[in-house]
């Protein structure tokens, strides 16, 4: 008899994300609920009598946790519309956004624990195959995570076999989470009962500590079960060599490069004056490695220049920055070993909370007055000269937060 991966995960899929739970919650409240539902039944169950309510009691109430632990998908896509790629979307759309319009920094902090840098780079990838497949009815007929298990399930039965291993995990710690959401309202139950010995504020801690948790590894795992079945199709194409899922440069016509003139004013010490400051990064060349330039990285698939600055200068400082002015600057610059134009862009800083920078060198913030050819390139000291010099006076935009330490540097 053949081994057969898929209804083996369909299996233990049941088991962790229906009878577990359905368990754990039945044994923990069985004292509370048990004499509530069959009265004085209750106290005369025992043997094979008492198994046979346990095991019937925790199925039912497994699918009733499934049931509602499928409203905090809600939860996950919401923040799922968050990742990286959205934020950065979303501020170089907006243009000058203002600060109390970002997304509050725990959140992106939370954001951040779950989806690190997850840029959606592959479900666009298999959302371009799924559209050579299936043509305009691509969008309507079936979501991009579905028919990746649709097809893999045709294809690769091994490959759906890893996905679903995923897809249980994440199950099963998503009606974990709805279990411990019970048990945090049946402990804020006024004259609660339940587990008398602890004292109330810890046990309530570690329920509040258990349930991010299962949070977290809820919506980890969900993210892994997607990418999995992305990134099987996505090999599978590649292999039938299929160009659909091969990411395209900018057009030849734009700079392939973008980055950020990002400053800030800050508050000279006993004194109204304000000084402006650039963000710089360390320079990539190795014969002159005490050189600072500005954060640059290369276009992506249909990357626009906005994101592509906000993106540089998030991913080399851990700094997150909006543009301030629409005019940039091209500068012919070296890039990655070869001359480039770069389009530079006019940034002021957002926040500096809930990010982190990806690249290894040191970032700095330097005065205008030190913005000369030793401590810049010759190319960069002409671009920095020329927005110093077009620059307007200062406004309340500027000035918010310009008080020392404010938004600046690298976390």
């Amino acid at each position: 008899m053949n081994f057969e991966p898929q209804k083996f995960f369909v299996g233990l899929m049941d088991f962790f994300s229906i009878l577990l739970p359905g368990a754990l919650l039945t044994y923990l409240l069985a004292d509370q609920v048990g004499p509530v539902v069959l009265d004085d039944r209750y106290g005369r169950l025992d043997g094979a009598e008492a198994g046979a309510v346990f095991l019937f009691a925790s199925y039912l109430v497994g699918h009733l946790v499934f049931l509602f632990g499928s409203f905090l998908d809600e939860l996950y896509d919401w923040l799922r519309f968050y990742t990286l790629n959205h934020q950065i979307e979303r501020i170089a759309r907006d243009g000058q956004i203002e600060r109390r319009r970002m997304l509050w920094w725990p959140a992106r902090a939370f954001i951040w624990l779950v989806f690190k840098r997850e840029r959606d780079v592959a479900v666009k990838c298999a959302e371009r195959i799924k559209r050579k497949v299936l043509g305009d009815r691509a969008e309507s007929a079936i979501n991009t995570f579905q028919w990746c298990k649709a097809w893999l399930s045709a294809e690769s039965p091994d490959a759906l076999a890893a996905v679903q291993r995923f897809e249980a995990d994440s199950k099963f710690f998503r009606c974990f989470a709805v279990v411990l959401i019970v048990l945090l309202v049946v402990w804020l139950w006024p004259e609660s009962s339940l587990w008398p010995t602890l004292e109330r504020g810890m046990g309530l801690a570690i329920l509040l500590g258990l349930l991010l948790a299962a949070l977290i590894r809820y919506m980890e795992q969900r993210n892994k079960s997607t990418n999995q079945a992305y990134w099987s199709v996505i090999a599978r194409a590649v292999k039938a060599g299929s160009s659909e899922a091969a990411e395209a440069g900018p057009a030849p016509a734009a700079p392939a490069y973008a980055g950020g003139i990002v400053y800030r004013r800050r508050r000279r010490l006993w004194s109204r004056e304000c000084d402006v400051e650039f963000l710089l990064v360390e320079s990539k060349e190795k014969d002159d490695p005490t050189k600072w330039t500005l954060p640059v990285v290369r276009l992506e698939d249909k990357e626009t220049h906005r994101a592509a600055a906000i993106r540089g200068v998030l991913q080399e400082t851990g700094v997150w920055a909006h543009i301030s002015d629409p005019k940039s600057h091209d500068v012919l610059s070296l890039q990655d070993g070869k001359s480039a134009v770069v389009r530079f862009l006019p940034m002021q800083v957002l926040s500096r909370w809930g990010a982190r920078k990806d690249r290894l060198r040191k970032s700095t913030w330097r005065a205008e007055s030190e913005m000369a050819v030793g401590v810049v390139g010759e190319d960069l000291a002409k671009v920095i000269k020329a927005f110093a010099e077009g620059r307007q006076r200062p406004t309340a935009e500027d000035l918010v937060g310009s008080g020392p330490g404010t938004g600046g540097g690298t976390p």
